[in-house]
């Protein structure tokens, strides 16, 4: 018996602390079109015998996010393939993403779609360090939290 290919889908993003501006509204927006891309292609996806598995996390700490190994937020990792914006400045919200030659301040559903596709066609390759942008590091704790009593840490 043949077993079903998984294609692992992860929505990473840096957790920034709550405003009145709601500084996670643009990542929130960018999920749910991504969620909404993931139900479009999972229909073609089923005819390869392929599910889309789709996981959300948030990174809180420099630690973190370099074990994550992204280097803006939201990251999509689709496979071996990361997307994620161009973050203008260290003081801006405003992303730029790119994709085949576009670049938009959000990504729209069709792009992301193309991301998956792309994405389970990827390659593994080996990943080059990469810095941070600016902007996500001002949101990233610089130690990790050790604050569990479960005694696992």
């Amino acid at each position: 018996m043949e077993t079903k290919k998984v294609l692992k889908v992860e929505f990473i993003q840096v957790e920034m602390p709550s405003n009145e501006n709601n500084s996670c509204s643009a990542c929130d927006t960018v999920q749910g079109k991504l969620v909404s891309a993931i139900q479009e292609v999972q229909k073609l996806f089923d005819n390869l015998d392929c599910e889309i598995f789709f996981k959300s996390t948030s990174v809180k700490t420099i630690e973190e996010a370099e074990k994550a190994q992204i280097i803006a937020s939201p990251t999509i990792r689709v496979g071996n393939l990361d997307f994620y914006p161009n973050h203008a400045t260290s003081k801006s919200e405003k992303r730029e993403w790119t994709w085949n030659g576009l670049t938009t301040s959000e990504p729209t559903k069709e792009m992301l779609m193309e991301v998956l596709l792309k994405g389970y066609f990827e390659p593994k390759k080996e990943l080059e360090k990469k810095e941070m942008s600016a902007y996500i590091l001002q949101y990233l704790n610089k130690e990790k939290v050790t604050n569990s009593d479960c005694g696992c840490s």
